[in-house]
């Protein structure tokens, strides 16, 4: 089925108005659903690139993709400093 074919059955079954037999509108999303799925997976094979060139593109771009996490960088601890003697205050 073409996809102006899906859209005018579709429409026809939502915009009925006389009631067919529940088993006939039944079948009718039923060919319907299994259609669009045939029409999404079609679409999903002609997407998916899977060359050696597009493998090769998508690897460098996984080494060279920013990290969101830098490492983390070595803190430096000060040693303890000597206890300050108490300043003499005069009484």
């Amino acid at each position: 089925m073409t996809p102006q074919q899906i859209e005018q059955q579709l429409h026809d079954t939502t915009q009925s108005k006389r009631r067919t037999n529940f088993a006939d509108e039944l079948d009718k999303a039923v060919i319907l659903l299994r259609t669009l799925s045939d029409q999404v997976e079609h679409l999903r094979h002609i997407l998916h690139e899977d060359d050696a060139a597009t493998r090769r593109r998508k690897a460098k771009n996984r080494e060279t993709a920013v990290d969101p996490k830098p490492p983390v960088k070595p803190v430096r601890v000060a040693e303890p400093s000597k206890p300050k003697k108490p300043k003499y205050s005069g009484l």
